[in-house]
């Protein structure tokens, strides 16, 4: 258990949680007046959680999904991986290089091509 009391340990729990608060995130929007963010994190999620991308562990980021090898990386148990899908205005997808925004390799209103992208764009990091 991490220093929060936050007892998700496993990659599994870990997506367990993300698809919650994907949910929650979606319901928020789909009720909000005053958010920008569209109501499509669950599908985005879903789609993620049901690829290779699953080995990760799941974050988000400023209406970014990001991967990480282990589950704690802003304390150094893992390392953020250089690809995220941000959450665009008008329900689109943005997949880019994570700590270059402006380095796009596809938008797409479908998060099943955005997550396609993103793991081609993983190759290396990958386990088969």
């Amino acid at each position: 258990m991490d220093v929060t009391g936050d007892s998700r340990e496993s990659v599994e729990a870990e997506w367990d949680f993300r698809a919650r608060a994907a949910a929650q995130w979606d319901e928020r929007s789909r009720s909000s007046t005053t958010t920008w963010v569209p109501p499509i994190m669950e599908a985005l999620v879903g789609a993620a959680r049901n690829s290779p991308l699953a080995q990760f562990y799941p974050f988000t980021s400023h209406a970014r999904l990001c991967f990480s090898t282990g589950g704690r990386h802003w304390v150094g148990d893992g390392q953020v991986l250089p690809v995220c899908i941000a959450l665009l205005p008008g329900g689109t997808y943005s997949v880019a290089h994570k700590n270059d925004p402006a380095q796009v390799l596809l938008e797409t209103t479908s998060a099943d091509e955005a997550v396609a992208t993103a793991v081609a764009s993983l190759h290396e990091h990958l386990q088969t």
